[in-house]
């Protein structure tokens, strides 16, 4: 019989090439749950007293699914062409694109007009400067943006019993946003290249996540219902990447 001390195991099982690892916990359910998360992480929630074998035995009957699942994350984030941080590159804000420019200034800084991105430097041969304003510059245009959006739909989320706890602003590889156990909703700082439509798809998937923790018909059903044209936005952001 399986430990039941409330803490949760770290187990795995093999599935062709793939180990697929995953945390065990117990709970007063009757039936057990497994829940791929968007860190890609696997929890699997077994009734109290449930038997080893027998819950192994149904994450190996899942384990396709799993693998499905985890995919599917890893995907959610194409790649995005390096940058150079020189003048004459396009770079992406909000879904429209702008020329870099690099210029003399009477101190370092980044200004956006004219359809450019503007960055002003008091010695201009110190090129090296150009990544670390223009990179702090679109942070502090993701903080401003991000907010704006998740506030909105955080009045959306909670009428549908979300309780999100707040967000934050990461550089991630393979997603444009996840979410983790204790409400947080974690967003790639790429996303500000993207058109608003899109980043407010991102906010409404990753919220319905802290309800829904994987793509079930449960999951979509509640993304509709927040966001009826998901799948025209979803579509978009992937557009956008391509572009």
């Amino acid at each position: 019989m399986s430990d039941t001390n409330g803490q949760p195991r770290s187990l795995s099982i093999q599935y062709g090439r793939s180990q697929i690892a995953y945390q065990l916990r117990y709970s007063k359910r009757k039936t057990l749950a497994i829940d791929v998360h968007p860190d890609l992480s696997v929890v699997v929630t077994a009734p109290t007293g449930s038997a080893d074998d027998a819950v192994v035995k149904k994450v190996e009957k899942r384990a396709a699914w799993i693998i499905q699942q985890q995919r599917f994350f890893q995907n959610y984030l194409p790649k995005l062409p390096p940058r150079r941080y020189v003048s004459g590159e396009s770079h992406r804000y909000l879904g429209r694109q702008y020329r870099l420019r690099v210029q003399q200034a009477e101190a370092d800084g980044v200004k956006m007009a004219r359809g450019q991105i503007n960055v002003g430097l008091a010695d201009l041969t110190k090129k090296e400067r150009v990544r670390p304003l223009v990179t702090a510059w679109f942070r502090a245009r993701a903080e401003a943006v991000f907010g704006e959006v998740f506030d909105a739909w955080t009045e959306r989320a909670e009428r549908h019993g979300i309780e999100p706890h707040g967000f934050e602003i990461r550089k991630m590889t393979n997603r444009w946003g996840s979410c983790t156990a204790e409400g947080h909703i974690l967003l790639n700082s790429e996303l500000i290249v993207a058109p608003m439509q899109c980043i407010e798809y991102v906010v409404a998937h990753e919220l319905c996540h802290l309800k829904e923790h994987n793509h079930s018909n449960a999951f979509y059903r509640l993304l509709k219902a927040m966001l009826p044209d998901w799948e025209r936005r979803r579509e978009r952001l992937n557009q956008c990447v391509a572009e």
